[in-house]
């Protein structure tokens, strides 16, 4: 059934002549010699595409190729005849004849019928008769289209004579090839030794041939070219040239671009579905990520729906594909890595089953670079690291929490991220007690007691976590760890005393207001890593790195101190010392009212009352400013009624007494003046406790005697609740032996009734 061999070499000769007399428009890029590939003229994808263009667009191709006909000749373009009917059989289906049908109608309801592309067909008519370009072929040409039926050694069949059966024959016969591939010399996926002209003395030259649409090629037309041949591509070769498949891919290149390109990807212009096809299979591909890992096997080409639906459909591509040797790859970024075993293919969403991978022809296969075997830890382009088991990925936060959870270290392949996309991602791999960030964000959390606690963003420096991540996880990682109902304050244990972090180092809560903060359990190792800087104790002055609110803690809660001359004033070196605390800490704190100045005078301009600040403890109510003034308590400062009004109010009233602790002290000429726990009888006052900030502001003179002196000089001895005159100096001398007195007011001297002269 093949066509004759020297009618294609002198065909061949001449086709560049016809061109020349018959110039058609040239191609948008000519083809190159450099691209001609003898083993894949032309894939399957685009032969067997039955559907690929309509009648519509054949003639409109036609068209462009003559603009008209030599006067008595009718060109392909204008060419009918009536056709007939041919029924359905193993190759082709059924063909409904018409009278006068345009060659343009032959070509592409033969191309449906037998599921030959459209294309083929008019390349094979121009390699073989120049019938597409030709202004004045004659009936021998249309008779002879195809050259099918016309052996090598004799003249052709006249049983398939004439345009309709050139076509239909060789479309049919090209279908014959490829269902019965094993009936003929030239075989897909085999090396064939094939000839480079009909005289042997030529020689051959083996070709690996690809697929099963060059083969079609090869045993239509059993010749390759040889380098002459394709030296002059648009032209004549040598002696031992022949020109039929090479003038067959030229022309095809330059009509209708790579009839090898997109072979293995492909879908159809009206649905956005791609399928990876191989063999007489095509498998659904529905993610991104294995569309882009595939990428290796050239583009995605646009083929009919007719030719779809004659592949079978297979199961949907995941991320493993087959050798003819039976190995079983994972597959990435243009490389493909053995799995080790059945189990670690299950491991990666794949199986050893033919539902768990693809099976490549060994041209797709070589498409991809071998690897190393995998391994079951994964590192990415991006920087993150998986464990990969039971078709799930779990990250890994850093080598300490890899060998933390008995995962061997070594033997990692760096993939893109898309090559786990697919893969359910499980809780990541974490040691307990360390800050963790999350990819591609500012966002740090603690990873602690199998939680994530997120660290507020100004917190981060705060509590010294920026410079402490051990490593970053992927938003999805840090979702499969449970949320902790607020985020981090600062505050950790290992079981014993609250610690605050800071930038700077750790502190210890030792009891006041922050002893009741929620803390977070972490390792001892974790704690070990901030330097200690002390304790955070009752009196110890604290802040925010946002704002300059300053706080006090006490005993029970925190106060919020009034301004700096209140700091100052709890300060006794005019020094404060302040401690730098997360935000969400302060966010957490019980605040008391806010600390007025320590031992100042106080009132509002709305109420003339007048209140000593008792330090940070309370506020009493002044019934006269002697006792103040006596104790060198002089400043007077404004406040708001409502600030005021917050402060405790203390019930018991200020006399000239005061109490430090266990420190008695009484009020006199400006300042207050200790009272040995000897004479504390000789000074029956109520004592006013001040409290510990209060004590360090107030001034202290010399220390309380026996003796006092009134404003008007006169000076008492005091004994038994009494103060007993003293007449003289000498006496007072005698009795002193050498004490001093205090210079008291007329009030305070008033409290003792007055005895019999000392």
């Amino acid at each position: 059934m093949k066509r004759p061999l020297i009618a294609v070499a002198v065909i061949a000769l001449l086709a560049p002549l016809l061109s020349v007399m018959t110039p058609a428009a040239p191609p948008a890029e000519a083809a190159s010699a450099a691209n001609f590939n003898p083993g894949y003229i032309i894939s399957d994808a685009v032969f067997y595409d039955g559907g690929s263009i309509d009648a519509g667009t054949v003639q409109t191709f036609l068209n462009g190729k003559v603009s008209s006909c030599s006067a008595g000749f009718t060109c392909l373009k204008d060419y009918r005849q009536a056709t007939p009917s041919m029924a359905a059989n193993s190759l082709c289906s059924a063909y409904a004849g018409s009278s006068g049908e345009r060659a343009a109608d032959i070509i592409a309801k033969v191309g449906a019928a037998c599921n030959i592309n459209p294309k083929v067909l008019l390349v094979l008519l121009e390699k073989e008769q120049s019938l597409v370009t030709m202004r004045n072929p004659g009936a021998g040409r249309y008779a002879a289209a195809t050259g099918f039926g016309c052996p090598d050694t004799a003249p052709c069949d006249t049983t398939f004579s004439g345009f309709f059966y050139q076509v239909y024959y060789a479309a049919r016969q090209f279908q014959n090839y490829s269902v019965n591939p094993t009936r003929w010399n030239y075989q897909a996926g085999r090396v064939n030794s094939i000839l480079y002209n009909p005289n042997a003395a030529c020689g051959r030259g083996n070709v690996y041939i690809q697929n099963k649409a060059t083969a079609a090629l090869y045993i239509y037309t059993p010749y390759q070219p040889n380098g002459a041949a394709l030296g002059n591509l648009y032209g004549t070769g040598d002696g031992c040239s022949s020109y039929g498949n090479r003038n067959f891919w030229r022309i095809f290149s330059d009509w209708f671009g790579s009839p090898i390109e997109a072979s293995s990807l492909l879908r159809t212009p009206d649905n956005a579905s791609v399928y990876l096809v191989s063999g007489d299979n095509k498998y659904p591909i529905s993610s991104s990520a294995v569309f882009a890992a595939l990428s290796p096997l050239g583009k995605v080409g646009y083929v009919s729906q007719q030719y779809l639906n004659t592949l079978s459909t297979g199961h949907t591509v995941g991320r493993s594909i087959r050798d003819s040797s039976g190995t079983i790859y994972f597959y990435d970024s243009g490389i493909k890595l053995p799995f080790t075993s059945c189990a670690q293919a299950i491991d990666y969403g794949a199986s050893c089953e033919a539902s768990g991978y693809v099976q490549l022809t060994d041209i797709q296969a070589a498409s991809f670079v071998t690897g190393p075997t995998l391994s079951n830890v994964l590192g990415t382009v991006d920087g993150a690291r998986y464990y990969v088991k039971n078709g799930t990925r779990a990250e890994i936060l850093d080598e300490q929490s890899q060998l933390a959870a008995g995962i061997p270290m070594g033997g990692m392949n760096v993939l893109t991220e898309n090559a786990v996309a697919d893969l359910a991602v499980a809780a990541p791999i974490v040691r307990d007690g360390v800050f963790a960030g999350t990819r591609g964000t500012s966002s740090v959390s603690l990873l602690a007691s199998g939680q994530r606690h997120t660290v507020a963003g100004s917190d981060a420096a705060a509590v010294g976590a920026t410079d402490r991540i051990a490593g970053r996880l992927w938003d999805a990682s840090i979702a499969k760890i449970p949320a902790a109902t607020a985020s981090f304050a600062g505050v950790v244990t290992t079981g014993g005393s609250p610690v605050v972090l800071t930038s700077a180092g750790r502190y210890t809560i030792s009891g006041g207001g922050l002893s009741a903060l929620p803390a977070v359990t972490v390792p001892q190792a974790f704690v070990d890593g901030y330097p200690d800087l002390g304790t955070i104790a009752p009196g110890t002055f604290v802040k925010s790195p946002t704002r300059a609110d300053v706080y006090v803690v006490m005993p029970n809660d925190v106060r919020p101190i009034a301004g700096w001359d209140a700091l100052l004033a709890l300060t006794p070196d005019g020094n404060p010392k302040i401690v730098v605390i997360p935000d969400a800490l302060v966010a957490r704190f019980t605040f008391g009212p806010v600390a007025l100045t320590a031992g100042t005078l106080v009132r509002s301009p709305a109420n003339a009352t007048v209140y000593y600040v008792n330090g940070v403890t309370s506020r009493i109510a002044l019934s006269s400013f002697e006792f103040t003034s006596e104790a060198g308590i002089t400043k007077l400062v404004y406040s708001t009624d409502a600030i005021i009004q917050a402060y405790p109010l203390d019930t018991n009233l200020m006399t000239f007494g005061f109490s430090c602790g266990v420190d008695k002290y009484v009020a006199a000429g400006g300042s207050v003046h200790y009272v040995a726990p000897a004479l504390e009888a000789l000074y029956p006052f109520t004592y006013l406790a001040l409290d510990s900030f209060s004590c360090q502001q107030i001034p202290k003179g010399v220390d309380a005697t026996s003796f006092i002196r009134t404003p008007d000089g006169s000076i008492f001895q005091l004994v038994a609740g009494q103060k007993r005159p003293i007449g003289t100096m000498a006496r007072y001398q005698q009795l002193s032996g050498g004490a001093g007195f205090l210079t008291v007011l007329p009030r305070f001297a008033n409290t003792y009734p007055t005895g019999p002269a000392a």
